[in-house]
């Protein structure tokens, strides 16, 4: 029997290989292409296990896919693509929540509202990715400054694993031991010193009670997810966020260590070529926004801002739908960035996501654009500076692989210089799996490739990720226009 004639008649979902679905899912938010061979919609775990024990006979890949927002290609394969739609269940309890992976972040968002509770973890495209992909990617966010990354936040999770077997961490099962053993062989030396890392396996997070970690991160290549408890905060009474304009990029990152220090819920930064999308007026030498958001001690740290910031105040919003429109301006950086790079030089998300202990932010500014100079690239720079994290959008005068190689390779290893990480929130994927043994060096990998062969033994979870890069990514999609 064929391997679509097997999956029909094993399974409750649906099964589709036609052209113009497998066209939808050879693409998602990054500029790589791969059509799969099927497009499979499981409708529980037991459609789950019966694909992954398919696709072993078949010898063929499985990629778990969530809301297609990442930038990076982790959710592109050639084999079976597993849409997660089905798993929508959500299930709120007084400091964590249920939830299933196909539960998109705005739905979730409403249904913590009604409680009075938040998830502290915020991607700018909160609206349409989902929990599964956030968990995948390690998401972040602007307020996981104060609320943590989904890593400080997932408290279980259960999967199945690449061999079919359902098992939730944190447990006491032989996986879990193999977890903690191999946890215990690595060098936390080797590890980026930052607030947030989204790259390679977290092993450096585990301890005794903690193995649900390393499944944030792990960008499906260690197991299907089908549920998770995150813990949840109650909503604040009131937020501030401030505006403050600055004379250049690197002023306001040189400030954002001692802003940090004051303890905002947010400390984010865009720089001009993002700050001319906006609707206001800005005073004339202003070429640079943090936006500073409290909300707790706000009135003493508005006080304290004014005696320690390099940077002027032009705005302090304490209305929540002024507020609103602002962050609306913030997070649609990555659509103004697009708009502002000319589509036909634009290059892959390789550098755009590094991550720097905050104190060294200034010095990742000057790296980016002393590169942008040596390689005649336009750069447009904004991002999460509380966590020294900085996307970088590079457009080139030639979009040569080689080049683009080339100029990663050259960041990359200064960035890993300064303490930090490649990956901040957006996971390597095709982009950036070929640069993990750079950032761990020869004998974490190893430790890397022993942990996936105990989660995924036929190597056939969304392979090509984090480790086993033993082919080249299928070449850059069409960019459409936005």
């Amino acid at each position: 029997m064929n391997l679509k004639s097997q999956l029909q008649k094993s399974i409750n979902g649906d099964v589709s290989w036609d052209d113009e679905i497998l066209d939808i899912y050879s693409v998602d938010s990054s500029l790589y292409q791969i059509r799969p061979r099927l497009v499979v919609f499981p409708k529980n775990s037991s459609d789950i296990v019966k694909i992954l024990r398919i696709a072993k006979k078949h010898k063929i890949s499985v990629t778990p896919r969530g809301g297609a927002t990442g930038l990076v290609g982790s959710a592109l394969n050639d084999g079976i693509i597993l849409d997660m739609k089905n798993f929508d269940k959500i299930k709120v309890a007084s400091d964590f929540v249920y939830v299933e992976p196909g539960v998109r972040k705005g739905q979730l968002d409403k249904a913590l509202n009604r409680h009075k509770k938040f998830l502290g973890p915020n991607p700018s495209v909160g609206p349409y990715c989902t929990i599964g992909g956030m968990i995948a990617t390690n998401a972040s966010g602007s307020r996981s400054l104060k609320y943590g990354s989904i890593i400080d936040n997932l408290l279980e999770v259960t999967i199945i694993t690449g061999a079919g077997k359902i098992v939730t961490l944190p447990s006491r099962t032989q996986l879990a031991n193999s977890v903690l053993r191999i946890a215990k062989s690595i060098d936390k030396t080797k590890f980026p010193r930052v607030s947030k890392n989204s790259c390679g396996y977290r092993l450096d997070a585990i301890s005794g009670n903690t193995t649900q970690k390393i499944i944030a991160a792990s960008e499906g290549t260690l197991g299907v997810i089908v549920s998770a408890k995150l813990r949840i905060f109650r909503i604040p009474p009131r937020r501030v966020l401030l505006v403050l304009g600055y004379d250049s990029i690197k002023n306001a990152a040189g400030d954002s260590s001692s802003l940090v220090k004051l303890g905002p819920s947010a400390l984010e930064l865009v720089d001009k070529n993002t700050m001319k999308n906006f609707k206001n007026k800005f005073p004339k030498k202003t070429n640079c926004l943090l936006f500073v958001e409290f909300d707790s001690d706000i009135r003493a740290n508005i006080a304290r801002i004014k005696k320690i910031s390099a940077g002027k105040i032009l705005y302090t919003l304490g209305n929540a739908k002024s507020a609103e429109r602002w962050w609306a301006y913030r997070n649609s950086a990555l659509h103004f960035s697009l708009k502002n790079l000319l589509a036909g030089q634009l290059s892959q998300h390789i550098i755009e996501d590094a991550t720097v202990p905050v104190e060294k932010l200034r010095d990742l500014v000057a790296i980016a654009q002393n590169l942008g100079k040596s390689f005649g690239a336009k750069l447009v720079m904004y991002g999460h500076a509380g966590n020294g994290n900085i996307h970088v959008r590079v457009a080139l005068p030639k979009n040569d692989n080689n080049i683009i190689d080339r100029l990663a390779g050259e960041f990359f290893s200064q960035v890993i210089c300064l303490g930090g990480t490649i990956t901040g929130e957006h996971g390597d994927g095709l982009a950036r799996t070929k640069f993990v043994r750079m950032q761990y060096g020869q004998k974490t990998y190893c430790e890397f490739e022993k942990l996936k062969r105990e989660f995924d033994p036929n190597f056939i979870l969304n392979p090509n990720k984090i480790v086993a890069y033993d082919r080249k990514p299928n070449k850059p999609a069409k960019i459409f226009p936005i």
